[in-house]
């Protein structure tokens, strides 16, 4: 009431003293892992996993004043609004009773000094830096019409490609649920078959790990620490297949697709292989794994009955859940996902791509994609990725194939790092704050509190790449 005692929470940004109305303020939490956004505004720090919401973080510092520091974020502010938002300041003060302070002032007007002689007023400074906040929501629909564009015309057969002892195998990729780095830690058991390398704990459920070099005769390796787990599933059971580098995802026409000459299911890797791929320009073989065969492997079956009832039972209950599954890619220091669905291949990025005359400096160059000729689109550049962050690796380097509609387009990527499957109700949605668009419309958060991978919707990824190369393209006029 007139007169009362009013409390304010008082915090510094960029050398300034802030006061907010403590009734704005749902919580002060420490700076936690912050997801960059590419393309935000310069004051969105990014966001973070908050209690089951996408929170955006903004440096309170930047919103005063464009050219300000970000400083160092020791806390951020959470106010008390729908949607809910995150202010990153440099220290929290005190929290104080004011007596005769008057009205507490509205929660979207931040008082800028003692005397109340400054004010910021929030609400206009954030709709003037986030264009996007107003009027987009994706919803399911829009999202089930994406998933029918991206998936309806595909005629072609999908491939997880993987080496072993420098030869190529894959995997059907509906039968891939997840694709991880393998744990570093693994629960050895007894008297067990040296094809089983241990088990380890996966979501609640206990995974063992099946070195795919020993079910197939191959020579053990002999440095460890790059392998990947690949999760399949074959009706009620899952297990990790330990291969040594994943290669990419493959698509490929029935006629490139034949039985397996006996060559190939000769020794200690007999029934394994299933068929094989011939790859595009004579490039070679690609040995195809029947997931079946290796879990009939008598080896196998006997490691995994001790696990069948309990694999049984949460697959059941798995199986009344929705899921989706996600490539995760990976730009600098930071991952995001693409609908697997979307992904027409996943490939090595060539050592030398034909440049286009006069093309922007975000087009690599174009590559031959079985007969088709695609552009190649260097997502660091497009991403703004910080220039200190590590480049590539020669032998991570990849590029993603997206086709929507009749475009094509690869994106040139650092890594990619895992396939991911979730349920669809633990995604959350993610708010628009990319300039021109949404380009996130989801996000997955990860088992630790504040992680987030941010999910990429790849329609407004084409259409932001298809429309941004037309137009540079037409403004260097006739050659």
């Amino acid at each position: 009431m007139p007169g009362g005692a009013a409390h304010r929470l008082t915090v510094t940004a960029g050398g300034t003293r802030i006061a907010l109305p403590a009734s704005g303020v749902a919580e002060v939490i420490r700076a936690p892992r912050i997801t960059r956004v590419p393309s935000g505004p310069p004051c969105l720090l990014g966001v973070t996993h908050l209690r089951g919401t996408v929170l955006p973080v903004v440096s309170l510092s930047r919103l005063l004043a464009a050219g300000n520091p970000a400083g160092s974020t020791e806390r951020v502010v959470v106010l008390h609004r729908d949607p809910r938002i995150g202010l990153a300041v440099d220290s929290v003060e005190a929290l104080q009773a004011i007596e005769g302070a008057g009205p507490a002032p509205a929660d979207g007007r931040l008082q800028l000094d003692e005397t109340g002689a400054r004010w910021l007023d929030l609400d206009t400074a954030l709709q003037e830096r986030f264009a996007a906040l107003r009027g987009f929501v994706r919803t399911a629909q829009d999202r089930a019409e994406v998933r029918a564009v991206v998936g309806g015309e595909v005629q072609e057969s999908a491939f997880l490609a993987f080496t072993l002892a420098d030869q190529d195998y894959a995997l059907r990729l509906d039968a891939v649920a997840e694709v991880l780095a393998l744990p570093s830690a693994l629960a050895a058991l007894p008297h067990t078959d040296k094809v089983l390398l241990g088990v380890f704990s996966f979501r609640d459920k206990v995974l063992p790990a099946i070195a795919l070099r020993a079910l197939l005769g191959l020579p053990e390796r002999r440095t460890h620490g790059a392998e990947r787990a690949v999760i399949i599933r074959i009706g009620g059971d899952r297990l990790a297949l330990v291969v040594d580098r994943i290669s990419g995802i493959l698509r490929a026409a029935p006629d490139r697709i034949g039985p397996a000459p006996s060559l190939f299911n000769s020794g200690a890797g007999e029934a394994r292989v299933d068929a094989v791929l011939r790859l595009a320009d004579g490039r070679g073989l690609v040995a195809i794994l029947a997931p079946e065969r290796v879990l009939a492997d008598e080896r196998v079956a006997r490691l995994m009955a001790a696990h069948h009832g309990e694999e049984e039972s949460m697959s059941g209950m798995a199986a009344t859940a929705a899921r989706e599954r996600f490539v995760v890619i990976r730009l600098g220091r930071e991952v995001y996902g693409l609908p697997i669905g979307a992904v027409d291949e996943v490939t090595r990025l060539p050592e030398t791509l034909s440049r286009l005359p006069k093309a922007p400096a975000y087009v690599q160059g174009v590559m031959n994609l079985r007969g088709r000729v695609i552009p190649v689109i260097d997502q660091r550049q497009r991403f703004a990725v910080a220039v200190d962050a590590a480049p590539a690796a020669a032998t991570d380097a990849r590029v993603v194939v997206i086709t929507i509609g009749a475009q094509q387009v690869g994106f040139a990527v650092d890594a990619v790092t895992r396939i991911l499957e979730v349920e669809a109700s633990t995604l959350l949605p993610a708010p628009p704050l990319s300039d021109g668009g949404a380009l996130f419309d989801r996000a997955v958060p990860l088992e630790r509190d504040g992680d987030l991978i941010l999910l990429i919707d790849p329609t407004a990824l084409l259409n932001r790449a298809e429309s941004d190369l037309l137009r540079d393209l037409a403004a260097f006029g006739p050659s």
